[in-house]
C-alpha cells in the first residue's frame, strides 16, 4: 500500500465521490450527501475527511467524532469507495496509516478507535440508523482497531533522573532533536510527551512524571531508533551524570533558531567542560567589535534560553558577569547542580 493522506471534506467533493461510488448505499444522490454530511458535522461536532492515495485518488470517507463529547477519545468510521481493490485495503496496516495521517493532521486526541463496516453483515433497509443521520441500508457489525495517540508519535523519549529533575531526550530519525528539562513536581505541558507517558502509565493524575529515579524509555513504533543509538545515548548521559563523561559523541540536529541564535549556540558548544563564560564573553566572540559586547549580553541570554539542546549545547556554562547563576531553562537549581558536577569532574580528571 502506498502512502495515504487526508483532506478535509468540501461540498464540491460530493461530485468526485459519486463518480467513484460508495461501496454501501448510504445516500440517494449528491444533494442528500452534502446535506447529511453538513448535518453530521454540525450536530455531532464532528469532522469528515477524504482518505486519498498519494496520487490523489479518493479511497474512502472518514467520519470522526468524540465519544460522549470526550475529545480525548475519538471514533473514526471508514466508508470505502467502490473501487476494485477496496476489500484489500482492510488490514491493520491501512488502519494504522489512517490513524497516523489523522494524528499528523493536528487532530488532538489521546485514544482513537477506528472501525470499518463489515459488509457481510447488513441491517434491513430503514431499520438501522446510519452514522450520519437518517436511515439507510447499513452494516450493523464493524471491524475495530484501537490505538493510543502515542502509537503515531515519530519521536522516542529517554528520560534521565538527575537531582529530582527529569532530563528528557527527544530522538527522531536517529538524531537527538531536543533535550528538555522538567523540574521537580513540574506538570508536563508537552502534549505529545504527556500522551506517551500516559500510555505507559508513567504520569500521575496531576500530570507529573513517575520516574522513581529510574531511566524511562518510551520508544516510537512509527520511527524506531536503532538499538545502538539507544544504548549509546543511555550510556553517555548516565556517564555524564555520574561525572565520568566530559564530552558527548551523539548525533543531534538543530531544527529551530534564528541566524543570531544559531551563532550563539555554536559558541556555546565550544565552551570546555567545567569552564564558564559570562554572557558578555560570549558576545565578545560573536561580534566584530568586542567593545560593544555589553549591549548584546541580554540578547545572548535570550538565545541561551531558547537553546533546544541543553547539555549537548551547554548553555548552563554561561553565567552572569558577577558570577551569579542567572536564568536557565531548567531552573537555577539544576544549573547549579550541572556546574557542580562539572567542577568536581574537572578536578577529578586533573589528578
Amino acid at each position: 500500500m502506498s502512502e495515504i493522506m487526508l483532506k478535509a471534506w468540501r461540498n464540491i467533493d460530493a461530485d468526485k465521490v459519486c463518480e467513484i461510488g460508495l461501496s454501501i448505499n448510504l445516500f440517494r444522490n449528491k444533494t442528500q450527501m452534502r446535506q447529511m454530511i453538513n448535518q453530521y458535522r454540525k450536530l455531532k461536532q464532528a469532522e469528515v475527511y477524504l482518505v486519498c492515495s498519494d496520487n490523489n485518488q479518493i479511497l474512502a470517507l472518514l467520519f470522526v467524532e468524540s465519544i460522549f463529547l470526550d475529545n480525548r477519545t475519538l471514533t473514526g468510521t471508514l466508508i470505502l469507495l467502490n473501487l476494485p481493490f477496496s476489500a484489500s485495503l482492510i488490514n491493520d496496516q491501512f488502519l494504522y496509516q489512517v490513524g497516523t495521517v489523522l494524528y499528523d493532521f493536528k487532530v488532538d486526541f489521546e485514544q482513537l478507535i477506528l472501525q470499518v463496516p463489515d459488509r457481510s453483515r447488513k441491517a434491513a433497509a430503514g431499520r438501522e440508523p446510519a452514522i450520519f443521520l437518517g436511515d439507510s441500508v447499513y452494516p450493523n457489525r464493524f471491524q475495530t482497531k484501537r490505538f493510543a495517540a502515542s502509537d503515531f508519535d515519530s519521536v522516542s523519549y529517554l528520560i534521565f533522573p538527575f537531582h529530582k529533575h527529569n532530563i528528557v531526550v527527544h530522538i527522531k530519525s536517529n538524531q537527538i532533536i531536543q533535550v528538555q528539562f522538567i523540574q521537580p513536581q513540574q506538570i508536563v505541558t508537552d502534549k505529545n510527551l504527556r500522551k506517551a507517558l500516559t500510555k505507559q502509565e508513567l504520569l500521575t493524575d496531576a500530570g507529573i512524571i513517575k520516574s522513581e529515579n529510574k531511566i524511562l524509555q518510551i520508544l516510537s513504533q512509527r520511527e524506531p531508533i536503532t538499538p545502538q543509538l539507544k544504548e549509546k545515548t543511555m550510556q553517555q548521559f548516565t556517564d555524564y551524570f555520574s561525572g565520568k563523561l566530559t564530552e558527548f559523541d551523539l548525533p543531534y540536529v538543530v531544527q529551530t533558531g534564528t541566524v543570531f541564535q544559531r551563532k550563539v549556540w555554536q559558541i556555546l558548544s565550544q565552551i570546555p567542560y567545567g569552564a564558564v563564560f559570562s554572557y558578555e564573553e560570549v558576545a565578545e566572540r560573536l561580534l566584530d567589535k568586542p567593545d560593544k559586547a555589553y549591549a548584546y549580553a541580554r540578547a545572548v541570554g535570550s538565545a541561551c534560553g531558547s537553546n533546544p539542546l541543553g547539555i549537548l549545547i551547554p548553555c548552563h556554562r554561561v553565567i552572569g558577569k558577577d558570577k551569579s547563576l542567572t536564568g536557565f531553562g531548567g531552573g537555577v537549581k539544576l544549573k547549579g547542580h550541572l556546574l557542580d558536577l562539572e567542577f568536581i569532574g574537572r578536578s577529578r580528571n586533573r589528578k
